[in-house]
């Protein structure tokens, strides 16, 4: 398994930028590096369900390159260099002041969601125990996982769900369709021996509610039903 370092020397070598899609990540660090700032730039995701969301769709480019921070800003905005002057195609990509308010309060309670994020899936990796589900390797170090998600793998996906949704739990597929089977990318090269892995995580894995507003209690509850799961 490849590590941050790795993979901006691999760019690096071959003389390509590395981009970082950091869309969940809000927090997570490697060796102290934050997401976004390894490679030439990171994109974060503000969509009202990510760690750090906002009331509406928002997101926003991260880079330590003056170049590309003005391109970005130019390619956001039709593609304007000057007012009224249009040197290249663009975007109406900008997000609004609404969105930029909200998500400049929230900013200050980040680090506590993530830290009560990483709290629930300590919680869940001591006390979840049963043979039918397994979790997902831990992290190298804490910081490296925000946890937007919890995600378990089990062959009995479908009964666990509906186990869990009888018990008052709500449980999402992160995701069913793996993104070399969906129709667009379909004609990209890839490896030939296919991706065996990733299609067979897409039918086992199921996500259990890992959200700072959660109470010791609502993860007891979690627990106790994930560990009553018996499949038939």
């Amino acid at each position: 398994m490849r590590g941050m370092r790795d993979w901006d020397a691999l760019c690096m070598s071959y003389g390509i930028q590395l981009i970082e899609d950091c869309a969940q990540s809000h927090e997570a660090q490697v060796d102290g590096v934050g997401g976004g700032a390894w490679g030439a730039f990171g994109a974060y995701s503000f969509y009202p369900t990510k760690n750090l969301g906002a009331v509406g769709d928002a997101g926003a480019l991260v880079t330590n390159s003056h170049d590309l921070a003005e391109l970005a800003r130019s390619l956001r905005n039709y593609g304007q260099s000057n007012r009224y002057e249009h040197p290249r195609v663009g975007l109406n990509s900008r997000l609004d002041e609404l969105q930029a308010a909200i998500l400049s309060v929230r900013l200050d309670r980040l680090a506590g969601w993530t830290a009560r994020r990483r709290e629930i899936a300590a919680t869940y990796r001591d006390q979840i125990d049963n043979s039918a589900v397994s979790l997902l390797a831990s992290p190298i170090a804490p910081e490296n996982h925000a946890y937007h998600l919890f995600v378990l793998v089990t062959e009995h996906r479908a009964e666990l769900q509906a186990h869990l949704a009888q018990a008052g739990i709500e449980s999402l597929i992160h995701y069913p369709i793996p993104a070399h089977r969906q129709p667009p990318l379909g004609e990209l090269d890839r490896d030939r021996a296919g991706l065996s892995k990733a299609e067979v995580h897409a039918q086992q894995c199921l996500s259990l509610p890992c959200a700072p507003h959660l109470t010791e209690d609502h993860c007891s509850r979690v627990i106790e039903a994930v560990n009553a799961f018996r499949p038939r």
